[in-house]
């Protein structure tokens, strides 16, 4: 098989019969790889009904990294099956929540009824009072979170304040290392003094 005949049966994928099998075959012994020769001869057995069929699906759904193209090349012949907002409806109304009279109570017909179509802009968001409280006690310091790592990472940015105030925190914490914690607070100040 050459290289237009195999354009032409991956585009028409009705044209493939028992002549085309043998050539299919050939492309995916010398090109073990090639994930098209694969689909299209897995098309070709599926036409013919050949018994290999199952064995060779098995093997070719492993290399196919999209399943959901392989099925639908597999299955061309069935309509494409888009469920319409008439066919939703109808099987919403199939499950209702218990304790529920109607399937327009529904809690998805609620929320399309309501009609909110309300959309704030980011600034709009961030410039309520809840929010900026919400803001403030995200970057306020927990006392908690004051690690030793912490305190060097601020020290390591140059954020002698912040460093100072974690050492002083941990020496409270920590009395058993309080004289390592003085040291490296005096280093800091000698840092500060020298800027």
């Amino acid at each position: 098989m050459d290289k237009e005949q195999f354009y032409t049966h991956l585009q028409n994928a009705d044209s493939l019969n028992e002549q085309t099998l043998e050539g299919l075959k050939n492309i995916t012994e010398e090109f073990p790889w090639f994930q098209a020769g694969w689909m299209l001869y897995l098309k070709n057995l599926k036409n013919c009904n050949d018994p290999a069929y199952e064995t060779v699906l098995k093997k070719v759904a492993v290399m196919v990294p999209e399943r959901k193209n392989l099925f639908r090349f597999l299955n061309s012949e069935l309509p494409a099956q888009q469920p319409s907002i008439e066919k939703l409806k109808a099987a919403s109304s199939l499950y209702q929540l218990e304790g529920e009279t109607s399937a327009s109570d529904s809690l998805i017909d609620r929320f399309l009824n309501s009609g909110s179509s309300v959309i704030r802009k980011k600034s709009d968001v961030l410039d309520s009072v809840e929010n900026k409280e919400l803001i403030e006690k995200s970057v306020a310091e927990n006392d908690e979170i004051i690690t030793e790592t912490l305190a060097s990472i601020y020290f390591q940015q140059k954020n002698y304040e912040k460093a100072q105030r974690a050492y002083q925190k941990l020496s409270l914490k920590y009395p058993e290392k309080s004289v390592y914690f003085a040291a490296r607070i005096k280093e800091i100040e000698v840092l500060k003094n020298n800027n």
